[in-house]
């Protein structure tokens, strides 16, 4: 079991590191608008799509992976329970600030994941959501990271 989560960190890691470069490198375009976008080069709109893939693996590996493992490892019984449920387990035992902010996350993820080549306005307006959600999931990627290794000694 720990060479599981062991391997989900690294996993995790790899899409923070990789979310968070692409973020910074980005950085000075937010907040975002359709004549910014306009003036992206090639590379930096390559940028755009690691920015959104890895924050989408990110936030999707860490609530199909990392949530149940960690929870089994503290002896939680999660067998058959809904994600829905998880969540709630991860909140109460204060691993996650709440279930609806983890909610609001996977929202961000499955708009963002959405291609919209002909509606730059939809597009603007929904990569405006990622500075703020990428602050989050990064916080809460940061701190179950430290909780696991402390926990459990890896």
């Amino acid at each position: 079991m720990q060479d599981k989560l062991k391997e989900t960190l690294t996993i995790c890691d790899l899409h923070h590191q990789r979310m968070m470069f692409a973020f910074e490198s980005l950085e000075k375009y937010f907040p975002l608008t359709e004549f910014k976008l306009s003036q992206v080069s090639p590379i930096e709109l390559a940028l755009f799509d690691q920015l959104i893939y890895r924050f989408s693996k990110l936030q999707d590996s860490m609530g199909t992976r990392l949530f149940k493992q960690l929870l089994e490892l503290l002896e939680e019984d999660v067998s058959g329970l809904p994600f829905l449920d998880i969540l709630y387990k991860m909140e109460k035992l204060r691993l996650i600030e709440s279930a609806k902010v983890w909610i609001t996350l996977r929202q961000t993820r499955n708009t963002v994941s959405h291609e919209y080549p002909f509606y730059t306005e939809i597009l603007v307006e929904e990569l405006n959501l990622l500075p703020e959600e990428v602050a989050k999931l990064g916080s809460i990627w940061i701190k179950l990271k430290d909780y696991t290794i402390q926990r459990m000694v890896i």
